[in-house]
């Protein structure tokens, strides 16, 4: 039981290292943070809830993904290699992929509701 408490507390620890470095994993937490308010004030059901937190963890965890995979190639490349953009560019990439789609399904679940309240 100890050493899973140890676990969280390295994952809670990684996740405040990316919120206190990272500019986009901001953004993304404030994204989440209006989407979630919006969802409750809009009474959201239970399956366009489940959609709505698999788009956020989606683009949260490549977001996280997409900063090591950027850490690690800076160590290894010292972002001097045209690799090394190259593996940038496409792991930031997947980030953008999972923000559209995110994006994608904010819309289809929140502006019927928002046009039915105009």
């Amino acid at each position: 039981m100890k050493n899973d408490r140890v676990g969280f507390k390295y994952a809670f620890s990684g996740v405040y290292s990316a919120l206190k470095t990272e500019h986009n994993m901001k953004v993304h937490f404030i994204i989440m943070f209006i989407t979630i308010f919006t969802g409750l004030f809009l009474g959201l059901t239970t399956i366009e809830w489940l959609f709505v937190l698999l788009a956020i963890g989606l683009v949260l965890a490549l977001e996280l993904v997409n900063t090591v995979v950027e850490l690690i190639t800076d160590v290894l490349f010292e972002s001097q290699h045209e690799t090394a953009k190259l593996i940038k560019d496409i792991s930031a990439a997947s980030v953008l992929v999972a923000a559209i789609f995110a994006a994608l399904v904010g819309l289809i679940i929140f502006l019927p509701k928002i046009l039915a309240i105009l």
